[in-house]
């Protein structure tokens, strides 16, 4: 080993650290050398290492290396050696590698933003699908390629509170990416065991993490400041979009641009992409390329194209995938009539004068009507509120109080005729509780209607309490119990029955296992938040028709008569269904919020039912004709990506990953170094095994407690009892995943063992300790000429972020020169250079192979500095073709970016031309903010161009010497 200059410090450079091996990762100017740990405990940590204080740390020459002849049966332990080697690069190509291997069905038009995402020099993409189309999935398979390729170490998901564990177990389950749970419990937990100086995103390779909670805590918000990751996603991403608002969706907004910056990838994830406006879609596009789009800009599709996939289920890719493997919806409308005590509750509200003269208080009546339309009781909470805020009206009071007395009589639940045609619809039905796979869910948007429902609904229905679950309002307390509700309701042992739900369950859940029934019991005034909550059980993966129920009822009393707009809501959304895809064309306004202040609005000023409907029909007109197709219609990923080429595979020795992980966990046990209890079964492709101690927390910090699971390798709740079950089958897996709703287990027992999994690294890991640091394997093998010494080397180009962009596994053959010596490299001439995977099927490695044990680990040692010079050279024009390459896309990128600068620019004078009118000092000052904010804009950007369109190219580059063949 040598130790040289600081200069010498470069990206993909091997050094030795305080005793431990490191890569370096990246080197920003002259600062501190950023690394990321290869061997023992530091293996995948992060260490930043200032040289002049580091006078230890040392270049690892890739020729100093010892040879051991390998003594295992038919040279099984090199076997294992080149395959982790293998393992620990990333594939030498863009194009999909795992399709077909997750753990889900195999849907082409899924495959569409793996392959859109992968093609992209920095990946950042908008997934936009249609309600149940399966967007965490496709989003679970870009981060799998991801991972795989080494760009997703540090992944941070983040959620609504309600979609935390789904999300989580998804990920888990379907694609082996364990990701830490920030829920509320696990933060107040961390407050109590980490010290306050600590950055909690520090503790976690890969968290989710819901907005809200990052939204209420500061010191949380604040260590996002300090944190880097390589992907982010942020899912239910419309609840980001800025909307020119104050509160809570202006802090969601700031917090998703923050992220987009502090991240390399970027993933956004809604069936709800815009609220109707240019600008607030534009705000989406922004977070995936800040440099794209100037504030006030016009939106033109070529601006968006390569960052958006949207389809829909009629989408024709979309409708052929899915067949007949999505049911039918039965959508059932019931009528009933108001009773007499309602009829007067009605008159009371229609005759309701609040003082703000006749346009305010048609708008608050509409707002009575409407919660009466929930129930009376949601009504009587709505009154009892207005009479707490009026303190000096008697006329308002004295009106209130007329709708208030009127209400009191129908909390008797025998007056309130809606719910009456409830109890008549489910007893229709024969339904009992009985059935555990036959559940309903049941929406309100009112709470106060849903807690009346709680306290009614299992003794008329004849059920134990415990048969009625609701998951509704916030809180750390509220957190937890939603989650357990939620978790209970996919449980068939579990003895919920009956699901109450606000709209805070009406996005992204997955409520279908063991229902198909649902019920609104009050109609939201908005399309998108119908067609939100119809997705939690008419979606992919239902396995009967799904039944949507709704209420409608009949009064004589001609103002509320007139409020009764629902029938033309539901109609439009049926024929959303059928083909005119996106519901929002009807309303234009993009969001349920705004859906429903626009109908509210509308009834207040006296429109009926037909204006309304009018009303959609023209604006449908309008979205299919106008520029509005840019938001509304559908984006693809262009024309479909070459096959793989055979020199783009990633080279492998074993068949498969659970062969690799069988057969290094056989081999452990013949030192009694693996874990206890290993069951091996080839035929049901199943592996079993205790815990190891070194997959274990070290410490009680942050989630995880001492001695449990470490979170990098699975969640704590996929271990059961301290035992580790893990399979290749996909069918099983999906089994598994299904029968845990039915035997009481949450999470399902046995896990999928595939590429992504982490307990492959730990494998690896172990694998590669057969032979000991900076020791290489040495065998005899028939089919080498005798004397000939073959050397496995394997190295890569990285760029200067330090991320790898091309990885060389190459053979060279030496053979002894008629002046040869032993240990004199100047007796080995270079007799060829082979692809190793060529190599290896010339010399059936991969088959069955006999050890004869006679290998001479002293001759070849002298071939290997020889071999190493050669291979660099290879290795350096890889990475001056590659550096070509990259520097044309420089070119076009910094191009690209300097019109949009000239667009920021432009704009931005603009605004100061407008304000320099009559507001000089405000516009100068506006003026030094916009031009402080371009130049750090397309500063961030530019800096990303560096780093990774610029290769490393060293003369004498870093390669490794993997194995060595004699003949």
């Amino acid at each position: 080993m040598n130790t040289l200059s600081n200069l010498s410090f470069q990206p993909g450079t091997r050094i030795k650290a305080r005793g431990e091996e490191w890569t370096i990762a990246s080197r920003p100017g002259n600062s501190a050398i950023k690394c990321l740990g290869l061997s023992g405990i530091v293996r995948g940590k992060q260490a930043r290492f200032l040289p002049e204080l580091e006078p230890d740390i040392e270049i690892i020459d890739p020729a100093d290396v010892q040879l051991v002849s390998d003594q295992s049966p038919g040279f099984t332990d090199t076997k294992l050696h080149i395959e982790a080697s293998a393992r620990q690069l990333p594939p030498p190509n863009t194009k999909p590698l795992l399709f077909g291997q997750a753990a889900i069905d195999d849907l082409a038009f899924q495959h569409i933003p793996v392959e859109k995402a992968l093609s992209q020099p920095r990946m950042r993409l908008l997934i936009a699908d249609d309600v149940g189309l399966g967007k965490t999935l496709e989003a679970g398979m870009v981060a799998a390629e991801q991972v795989l390729r080494g760009r997703a170490d540090r992944i941070l998901v983040i959620s609504t509170r309600a979609m935390l564990n789904q999300f989580q177990k998804e990920f888990w389950t379907r694609f082996s990416i364990p990701l830490a749970r920030l829920d509320s419990a696990a933060i107040r937990r961390m407050k109590n065991a980490l010290p306050a100086h600590y950055n909690v995103f520090d503790q976690f390779q890969r968290v989710i993490v819901s907005i809200d909670t990052l939204k209420r805590d500061l010191q949380y918000r604040q260590a996002l400041e300090d944190t880097r990751w390589d992907l982010v996603i942020i899912d239910e991403a419309h609840n980001a979009a800025d909307r020119n608002t104050k509160g809570a969706s202006s802090l969601r907004s700031r917090l998703a641009s923050l992220l987009s910056r502090k991240a390399d990838a970027l993933l956004l994830l809604t069936a709800t992409p815009h609220d109707g406006s240019h600008e607030s879609f534009a705000s989406l596009i922004r977070m995936l390329d800040p440099a794209r789009l100037p504030p006030g800009a016009d939106l033109e599709r070529a601006d968006i194209e390569d960052l958006v996939v949207r389809r829909f289920r009629t989408t024709p890719e979309v409708s052929e995938a899915l067949g007949k493997l999505v049911k039918k919806r039965e959508l059932v409308k019931h009528d009933f009539s108001v009773s007499h005590l309602e009829e007067e509750a009605y008159s009371a509200i229609a005759d309701l004068q609040v003082g703000d003269g006749e346009k305010g208080s048609a708008l608050f009546r509409v707002t009575v009507a409407k919660a009466m339309f929930s129930s009376p009781a949601a009504c009587l909470e709505t009154i009892e509120n207005r009479l707490r805020r009026n303190t000096d009206d008697e006329d308002v009071a004295d009106s209130l109080n007329a709708v208030r007395e009127t209400l009191l009589p129908l909390q008797n639940a025998k007056g309130f005729s809606k719910y009456q045609k409830l109890l008549e619809v489910i007893r229709g039905w024969w339904w009992t509780g009985n059935k555990p796979r036959d559940r309903i869910v049941l929406f309100s948007e009112r709470i106060a209607t849903l807690n009346w429902l709680r306290a009614n609904l299992a003794r008329d229905l004849g059920l134990p309490d415990e048969a009625i679950g609701q998951i509704s309002g916030g809180g750390v307390q509220a957190d937890e119990r939603s989650q357990q509700v939620l978790e209970d309701f996919a449980q068939e042992k579990r003895p919920i029955r009956i699901l109450l739900a606000s709209d805070m369950a009406s996005e992204g859940l997955n409520l279908h296992f063991h229902c198909h029934r649902l019920i609104h019991f009050d109609l939201p005034w908005s399309l998108l938040r119908f067609q939100q909550r119809n997705g939690r059980i008419d979606r992919y993966g239902q396995e009967h028709h799904p039944q949507i129920h709704y209420f409608v009822g009949e009064t004589l009393q001609p103002k509320i008569r007139d409020m009764w707009v629902l029938d033309k809501l539901i109609e439009k959304d049926t024929a959303a269904q059928r083909g005119l895809s996106d519901p929002a064309v009807f309303l234009g306004q993009g969001s349920a919020e705004k859906e429903e202040d626009a109908v509210i609005k509308m009834v207040a000023d006296g429109a009926t039912s037909d204006d309304l409907g009018k009303l959609m029909d023209a604006n449908a007109d309008e979205a299919s004709l106008s520029f509005d197709d840019l938001l509304f219609g559908t984006f693809d990923a262009g024309p479909e990506p070459a096959a793989m080429e055979d020199d783009e595979r990633p080279l492998r020795i074993f068949d498969s990953t659970f062969d690799f992980a069988a057969e290094t966990l056989r081999r452990l046990q013949v030192d009694n170094t693996g874990p206890q209890g290993l069951r091996i079964d080839s035929e049901t492709r199943t592996i079993g095994f205790s815990l190891p101690d070194d997959m274990k927390t070290s410490s009680d910090f942050g989630y995880a407690r001492k001695d449990e699971v470490d979170e990098r390798y699975m969640p704590p709740e996929a271990v059961h009892k301290g035992q580790i079950e893990l399979s290749d089958d996909r069918k099983a897996i999906d089994t598994a995943i299904t029968q845990a709703r039915f035997v009481d287990a949450p999470w399902p027992q046995t896990q999928y063992l595939w590429d992504v999994h982490p307990i492959v690294g730990w494998l690896m890991d172990h694998a590669k300790a057969r032979f000991g640091r900076r020791k290489v394997p040495v065998c005899r093998i028939a089919g080498i000429p005798e004397g000939q010494a073959s050397i496995l080397m394997q190295g890569s180009v990285t760029d200067r972020a330090g991320r790898v962009v091309s990885a060389l596994w190459r053979v060279i053959h030496l053979a002894p020169d008629s002046g040869f010596v032993l240990g004199d490299d100047s007796g080995w001439r270079i007799d060829g250079v082979e692809d190793a995977a060529a190599f290896f099927d010339r010399i059936g490695m991969k088959g069955t192979t006999v050890n004869a044990g006679d290998a001479d680990p002293i001759r070849p040692i002298t071939a290997i500095p020889r071999a190493v010079r050669r291979f660099q050279e290879i290795v350096h024009d890889r990475a001056e073709s590659i550096a070509k390459e990259r520097a044309a896309y420089r070119v076009d990128e910094e191009a690209r970016l300097q019109r949009h600068r000239s667009r920021f620019e432009s704009a931005a004078q603009q605004r100061f031309d407008q304000l320099m009118t009559d507001r000089q000092r405000e516009a100068e000052r506006l003026r030094r903010e916009d031009e402080k904010e371009i130049s750090r804009l397309f500063s961030d950007w530019q800096s990303w161009i560096d780093n990774h369109c610029e290769i490393v190219r060293e003369q004498a580059p870093h390669v490794d010497v993997v194995a060595v063949f004699e003949g």
